[in-house]
């Protein structure tokens, strides 16, 4: 901070961000709004860390998602900075008059140390740089597996720090998933009026009609830019320290813009609202499961009380196998008024090692059509469902038009699905909102090892989340996403689905195929 300048006068932080620059923990995660300073803070850290040879040697690697946007964020903030600031144009190497301007664009050298500029898509430069310090910008952008490829790039210094942040985007997934496992700290600001200590959140702090930040007592306004202190909400998750910060806390911020924006009324401009001034994740409707909507499909019975009804199964496959089984729906029972009646009851949820013990369970339920995942296990599944041809179908996603094809094999040929995954998905969840299903009185506790009270059942429900993105043409397209997290018993759940639509959907025979696709194209589907 003392060497930073901007237009010849000195970079000023907001107390919230320098409290976050002196915390040495070694794992900080950001969510924050965008436009709040949390890069410039990333950038400052990163001069810091390499001016003063940070740990001995001063190497930072700073990331961004793509090695694109890095080399316009180095061009933008980074050589500013440099240019803007005597000092660090005389720390800057190679020394005048050799240099043109600042450094290269994807390293820039101070005095001893290094700093790397690197996309994240870059697995192969990332893993040449060993680091004292490492940076993820825009981390919700970023491919799965990069923090992991961080940390192997700290283990070499004596006192390595890994510094996250990100505008979220949507629940329990990336910066957000991050935070929720840190110690969840909220900036408390003390209102200059009644004295009282307050994180600002958009409901109780904000005067809708004045466009202000108030107090969320006497509703007086806010000095945004007075001290305040970091209160973890969860300490006991001290083995991260995770910050949250939203545009409310920027003196800049425009505040009749913002009340604008929060009276959208598409999911798609609500989510831009909550993610990039609040920073805050968000779930457009219809965006997944939650646990109550889970517990109001559990009825009055147990798994005990099956009594050799017929029913379908859904596999998906993992390390084990996943397992949904669940009544057939019978018609002449949904027109009745019987317990059950319209609502296929849950009879098995749990994980098996292999492919014959799949075998027991289709004799012990009385399977009558089964669904399995055709991948990663493409040769077993193959063999299981060409012994139990007629019953077993093989599911691949992929289908990018309406609806779903089902392909009888030739001999020796397994029956296939090749499903449209949005559209299967959207279905399953439906049902479960819709009360259409039936779950056992003891379904939280289901599928694997309880934690926090819920079994691998209802978390693997849980993860999966379902946004709106643009497509390559612009438009909005719905799509599920994991958040990071096993979600077996969802696709289990999706496949026994479509076991149990199998009797009224129509079938595909070989010559019906190839008179509309090449062998080309057939054998790419398939």
């Amino acid at each position: 901070m003392a060497h930073r300048t901007v237009g010849g006068r000195p970079l000023i932080h907001l107390p919230a961000l320098a409290d976050i620059a002196r915390d040495d923990h070694p794992v900080l995660v950001i969510q924050k709004s965008a436009q709040v300073g949390v890069s410039e803070l990333l950038v400052n850290l990163a001069l810091w860390a390499a001016d003063t040879e940070y740990a001995g040697r001063g190497n930072v690697l700073f990331l961004m998602p793509t090695q694109n946007q890095m080399d316009d964020f180095a061009q933008a903030r980074l050589d500013r900075a440099l240019q803007d600031s005597p000092y660090l144009r005389e720390r800057l190497q190679p020394e005048p008059p050799r240099r043109k301007g600042a450094d290269s664009k994807r390293l820039k050298r101070l005095g001893n140390g290094a700093i790397y500029l690197r996309g994240a898509d870059s697995k192969r430069q990332i893993a040449s740089v060993d680091a004292d310090l490492v940076i993820l910008d825009e981390f919700d952008q970023m491919e799965e597996g990069v923090i992991e490829l961080a940390r192997r790039r700290l283990a070499s210094s004596s006192k390595g720090l890994l510094r996250i942040g990100s505008t979220p985007r949507y629940p329990e997934a990336g910066i957000n998933a991050l935070y929720l496992r840190s110690d969840q700290r909220r900036y408390y600001l003390p209102c200059p009026h009644c004295e009282l200590e307050q994180p600002l959140t958009w409901d109780d702090n904000v005067d809708v009609k004045s466009a202000q930040v108030v107090c969320c007592s006497c509703r007086k306004p806010i000095d945004v830019k007075a001290p305040g202190r970091w209160v973890p909400q969860a300490p006991g998750n001290d083995g991260v320290h995770g910050y949250h910060l939203s545009r409310l806390y920027s003196p800049w911020a425009n505040m009749k813009e913002m009340v604008e924006a929060s009276q959208a009324t598409t999911p798609v401009a609500l989510q831009e609202f909550q993610n990039s001034d609040l920073g805050e994740a968000f779930a457009p409707p219809g965006g997944g499961l939650s646990l109550d909507v889970l517990n109001r499909c559990r009825g009055d019975y147990s798994f005990d009380d099956y009594a050799g009804q017929p029913c379908d199964m859904g596999v998906d496959v993992g390390l084990k196998l996943h397992v949904v089984i669940r009544e057939r729906r019978d018609p002449e029972r949904d027109r009745s008024d019987g317990p059950g009646s319209g609502r296929p009851r849950l009879w098995f949820a749990g994980q098996v090692d292999g492919f014959p013990k799949l075998e027991a369970l289709m004799e012990r339920y009385n399977v009558r059509r089964c669904v399995v995942d055709s991948t990663p296990e493409l040769h077993l599944a193959r063999e299981f469902a060409v012994r139990h041809k007629g019953r077993v179908w093989l599911a691949q996603y992929g289908r990018q038009q309406p609806g779903h094809d089902r392909r009888r094999g030739g001999t020796g040929e397994p029956d296939r699905y090749v499903v449209n995954r949005p559209e299967v998905l959207d279905e399953t969840f439906q049902r479960f909102r819709d009360g259409v299903v039936q779950l056992p009185r003891d379904a939280g506790k289901l599928g694997g090892p309880v934690k926090q009270g819920y079994g691998e059942y209802y978390r693997e429900l849980l993860a999966l989340k379902r946004t709106l993105e643009r497509d390559e043409q612009g438009n909005f397209v719905a799509r599920w996403l994991d958040s990071g997290r096993d979600d077996h018993f969802a696709h289990a759940e999706a496949y026994c689905l479509l076991a149990g639509k199998s009797a009224g959907m129509p079938v595909f025979q070989r010559e019906d195929i190839e008179k509309a696709f090449s062998e080309e194209v057939l054998q790419w589907q398939l």
